[in-house]
Parts: structure tokens; C-alpha cells; sequence
């Protein structure tokens, strides 16, 4: 029989290979957005955050690391927590990077410089419409394929960055 306190040792131990994971999924989730989302200035990309329900929240810069995100209590409490980490975007933009909502065309100005991302489309914006539309002749350019975001969650990426930061996992 096991003394009480090895037991608690081994329970702290496995509560924070819970969270290293966990840890390990959000840095994972993190960089996988930055790269699939648009790259004009870096600003998105470099405005992934962590959040942890029960407080604190951590950020970075692409490429994201551990670091980036916050520690959590090696706690049974927290090992049962549903939901680890909320991730989000802090860009004023974002809602626009993301094809979530349409915005005027005329709201897409040239800053003055080129995409730092690759581009993935050439033309024209409706007048009217999201930000990825982009098609036919014209000046536009688009760092992501339109609905990137969606097609990221929907297409199984969201989850293999999440399989992948849990197989990084090991006791902080």
C-alpha cells in the first residue's frame, strides 16, 4: 500500500502532465493559426493570446512557446477543468482577418508596403464583402484563402494541433 504521501506526489505529477498538455496544445493551436491566418504586417499574427478560465492569461509573438502560456495550478481542480484555455485573437481586426464579418471595400487601404505572408489571390473586392473575397481583375491581394478560419476549426486542424501539444506533453 502506497504511503499517503507518494500518492499525493503521484496525483500532483499526473495533474501536471494534465496541464502540460494542455500547455503544450494551446502553443501548438497558437502557431498553427498564425501560419494558416493572413500576413500583411505581422499584427495578427503575432496577436494569438491564452487565456486560462480561472484566471491568467499569457502572450507572445509568432512563433509562440510555452511561455506564451500561462502556468496552471497542479491542482485536482484545475486537472478537471473542462475547458484549459480560451484562444483568441486580440487584433483589433481580427473579426475582418478571420471572414467573420463583411466589411466596405474601401475599409481595405493599401498601407504602404507588401504582404509579409504569401499571397494566395489577385483582383477585386465586392463593395461589400469579406475580406478574403478576392477574385477576377484588380490591385486586391489576400494572404489566406477566404473562410481560412472556418476551414481550420471544420477541417480537422484545429484537433491535430491539439493531438500534437498533448504527445509533447511531460510533468512541468
Amino acid at each position: 500500500m502506497a504511503k499517503q504521501g507518494n500518492l499525493q506526489d503521484l496525483m500532483r505529477d499526473a495533474y501536471s502532465w494534465v496541464n502540460s498538455g494542455a500547455r503544450n496544445a494551446a502553443k501548438e493551436i497558437m502557431n498553427d493559426l498564425a501560419d494558416a491566418g493572413p500576413e500583411w504586417g505581422g499584427e495578427f499574427k503575432d496577436s494569438w493570446v491564452a487565456h486560462a478560465p480561472g484566471g491568467g492569461s499569457a502572450g507572445g509573438s509568432y512563433p509562440y512557446t510555452l511561455r506564451s502560456v500561462p502556468q496552471l495550478p497542479a491542482t485536482r481542480r484545475e486537472a478537471e477543468r473542462k475547458t484549459k484555455f480560451i484562444i483568441e485573437n486580440m487584433a483589433p481586426h481580427a473579426a475582418i482577418a478571420m471572414d467573420l464579418v463583411d466589411v466596405p471595400a474601401e475599409n481595405f487601404r493599401y498601407p504602404g508596403y507588401g504582404p509579409s505572408g504569401d499571397i494566395v489571390a489577385r483582383g477585386s473586392r465586392p463593395d461589400n464583402g469579406k475580406r478574403g473575397e478576392v477574385s477576377g481583375r484588380g490591385n486586391a491581394r489576400s494572404t489566406a484563402p477566404l473562410f481560412w478560419y472556418q476551414t481550420f476549426v471544420k477541417a480537422g486542424k484545429l484537433q491535430q494541433a491539439l493531438e500534437r501539444g498533448v504527445r509533447l506533453a511531460k510533468p512541468e
